[in-house]
């Protein structure tokens, strides 16, 4: 693993739009430009329909642009030497628009959860403590909403391709291995991926 580097994680904000907008349109996804149009809105858009195409990426950027303006959007972002190299979408389970295939194993909607949904490091930063960071700050988010478990979705069997997979698509759940570290536990194990949760 490489030298850990220093990391002030932020929680999201209007006064954070453009360095969250930066990390996506500049350094996000520069290894994986197959990605770049997500802007991380895919969970808070309804219906079964999305644009993955760079060329949705004007439409997302601006609707996911209006939720963090309302204040709408949540998550936390890892900053280090004034830039932005890391995000974390995580809220209350329930704030989000569209589970997508994650509802299907939802036991109790009402159940006071916090989703950690999907974690995003820039190249150049990663493996040096940047997801370890954010996966920390959320669970103290969580703790100060109130909420009584963090739930993550760590993919366990990825889907073989021809070809080698992305950084950014391996790992965008979070490795389970960073989980059990930080004290989770499995709680399901389903064919492609497992639910991991941990007591607050």
């Amino acid at each position: 693993m490489s030298h850990a580097v220093k990391v002030e994680v932020r929680e999201l904000s209007p006064e954070l739009l453009d360095d969250y907008l930066r990390f996506f349109d500049k350094d996000a996804f520069t290894d994986f430009p197959e990605w770049s149009g997500c802007y991380c809105g895919f969970y808070d858009t309804p219906g079964d329909n999305w644009d993955s195409t760079a060329k949705a990426g004007p439409a997302h950027r601006e609707a996911r642009a209006e939720r963090i303006r309302s204040g709408r959007a949540h998550g936390l972002l890892a900053i280090a030497g004034g830039r932005v190299v890391g995000w974390c979408n995580a809220q209350s389970r329930s704030n989000f628009l569209n589970m997508r295939r994650y509802a299907t194993v939802v036991d109790d909607p009402s159940e006071p959860v916090g989703s950690i949904m999907c974690f995003l490091v820039a190249p150049g930063h990663r493996g040096k403590g940047v997801g370890t960071a954010l996966l920390n700050a959320a669970c103290d988010k969580f703790r100060r909403d109130k909420l009584h478990v963090a739930e993550g979705y760590p993919t366990t069997n990825p889907v073989k391709r021809a070809w080698e997979t992305p950084w950014a698509e391996e790992n965008y759940k979070g490795p389970l291995s960073m989980y059990l570290k930080a004290s989770f536990k499995i709680h399901r194990q389903l064919e492609r991926f497992a639910i991991v949760r941990k007591q607050l």
